[in-house]
């Protein structure tokens, strides 16, 4: 069994001035990605603690929270996810979104796949 939720991060990038990361909060990027997971990702209709982290550390690639080599770092103004219900996930709201579409593997990883597959 598995389950579907949606992803959308908004970000923007903070260069390291006097000990901190200064950012515009005008300079953000929105993104949404949609998941297939297990279903034991999810307890009681939300994310089980550390897998909002999994995907977000997969969202960025390994080691993004200590930074770039030229000192800078994305720094994320907003997170939100949301676990679709059986029902919402018989009307495939993702096939209308466009978005990045992943499925959790066998392999105990993320694939890309397209809407449809998901």
């Amino acid at each position: 069994m598995n389950a579907y939720l949606r992803l959308t991060v908004t970000d923007t990038l903070g260069v390291w001035v006097d000990g901190n990361h200064a950012f515009s909060p005008l300079a953000k990027v929105t993104r949404t990605c949609w998941y297939r997971v297990p279903r034991d990702w999810v307890v009681d209709g939300t994310l089980a603690p550390g897998r909002r982290d999994r995907l977000v550390d997969e969202l960025y690639g390994p080691g993004w929270r200590d930074g770039n080599p030229d000192g800078s770092r994305y720094v994320l103004l907003e997170v939100d996810e949301k676990v679709l219900t059986e029902r919402e996930v018989r009307s495939r709201p993702w096939l209308s979104d466009r978005a990045g579409f992943f499925v959790w593997t066998r392999d105990g990883a993320f694939r890309e796949v397209i809407p449809a597959e998901l």
